[in-house]
């Protein structure tokens, strides 16, 4: 929340308009180290930005979050 990852992936990780599900497990620790010199719109976030720590501090956030449910288990949506 502090550094506005949630204008774009969401609250949740789930993703948004603008940037993609991170979680949950959607994304490798390494592959999440893009944020440093992303190639998208995404803005960079330098370490003077975002430290390491805090890095691994959302990247043990986005392995906290429970898997969503299947399809098939939500009536309205299981075929």
């Amino acid at each position: 929340m502090k550094n506005g990852c949630f204008q774009c992936h969401g609250a949740e990780a789930q993703g948004g308009a603008a940037g993609p599900r991170l979680g949950p497990a959607g994304v490798s620790f390494a592959r999440l180290s893009y944020v440093r010199k992303p190639t998208a719109e995404m803005p960079p976030y330098t370490t003077k930005v975002l430290s390491d720590r805090d890095l691994a501090d959302i990247y043990a956030f986005l392995e906290s979050l429970p898997k969503p449910a299947p399809v098939s288990s939500i009536p309205l949506l299981a075929p």
